[in-house]
């Protein structure tokens, strides 16, 4: 695979839709790398991806704002410069409980984690 590096500067991204109140942008993903996946999220308030599990491990690191993580049937609030590592096959969800827009970085260490995700 040749080299597809770029700077990304996070601040001038274009945002997809994806859920109401729920915008996200793919960074790096099959296109661009072989191993890794990494986006980021603007949540609006009130806004949430509803529970699902990913075959993979994945680290959501809050860069502004905070959101309420429900991790099987315990909810953990994660707040700026915080992260969290949900291990695989966890049933999980996120929502953004402020009154503010939150934005969160998603990572993955596969570059096509929604293939397997299974939604409940």
């Amino acid at each position: 695979m040749k080299n597809n590096s770029k700077i990304t500067d996070i601040n001038n991204l274009n945002y997809v839709l994806k859920r109401n109140g729920y915008y996200w942008s793919d960074v790096i993903d099959k296109s661009n790398s072989e191993e890794v996946f990494v986006s980021i999220h603007k949540i609006k308030s009130g806004g949430k991806a509803p529970s699902h599990i990913h075959k993979n491990e994945e680290i959501i690191f809050v860069l502004k704002g905070s959101i309420a993580l429900k991790i099987e049937n315990q909810i953990t609030n994660l707040n700026e410069n915080q992260l969290y590592n949900i291990p695989p096959n966890t049933s999980h969800s996120i929502q953004n409980k402020s009154n503010s827009t939150s934005k969160v970085m998603i990572i993955f260490g596969t570059n096509d984690p929604f293939h397997n995700t299974i939604y409940q």
